[in-house]
């Protein structure tokens, strides 16, 4: 890559992040170390760390919008500048994975048992960006909604929130990422309640702090 028959020699980014008044200074290279890919191919990279050991302005998890910087780069004598404005979008949630049994059998008499649902969720801008995670459960051949069409939520705390008198989520870890909740499974005989028999369908949704959602993921089961 020449210009005017010298080659490029150098290039510095003044980042600005989210409108800073004071810039970050990072020099490029083409040496093949630090993100430089290949040396001398007139690539110039430099891959830095988004922690306030490398950089001032750091990229927020939260962080939408639009962010700024400049290249100043060096041919022989002669000197460019680009200023830059790049949009960052929201990234919605991932449910990576589904922990729940294929089928359930209700418990003898009017006993009760709990039953553990475990959702694992990835977000782009870390785990504080889950809002909430939940599934719906349609019984199905009546096509009834259970819980009036509502999520049932589930729970990123640990187990260390009341959600009712004597009755926690299930949870083991706060802030890992994995939403979890106990679905109390009644016996025929209980006096209160009777948990349905048949199959149903959960469909599972995350959503982020933008309020978007992430792909549904279903799970079949069957109450016996």
């Amino acid at each position: 890559m020449d210009f005017e028959g010298d080659s490029l020699s150098s290039v510095l980014v003044e980042w600005y992040g989210q409108g800073a008044a004071n810039t970050d200074s990072i020099w490029l290279n083409d040496n093949g170390k630090f993100g430089d890919i290949i040396y001398g191919d007139g690539l110039y990279s430099h891959k830095i760390f988004n922690d306030l050991d490398s950089i001032n302005n750091i990229i927020q998890p939260s962080l939408i919008g639009e962010v700024s910087y400049k290249i100043l780069g060096t041919y022989g004598v002669n000197k460019f500048e680009l200023f830059q404005t790049t949009y960052l979008q929201n990234i919605p949630p991932i449910i990576l994975s589904i922990t729940a049994p294929d089928t359930i059998h209700r418990p003898p008499g009017g006993e009760v048992d709990f039953v553990l649902i475990t959702a694992d969720i990835f977000d782009e801008n870390e785990g504080g960006d889950i809002l909430s995670c939940g599934f719906t459960s349609l019984h199905i051949e009546p096509d009834t909604l259970l819980n009036n069409g509502n999520q049932i939520l589930m729970y990123d705390d640990g187990s260390l929130v009341e959600i009712y008198p004597d009755y926690y989520s299930g949870d083991e870890i706060s802030g890992d990422g994995k939403f979890s909740i106990q679905i109390p499974i009644f016996g025929p005989d209980n006096p209160s309640n009777q948990t349905k028999t048949g199959t149903f369908l959960w469909k599972f949704i995350a959503r982020d702090n933008s309020f978007e959602i992430s792909e549904p993921v279903e799970h079949t089961i069957v109450v016996e």
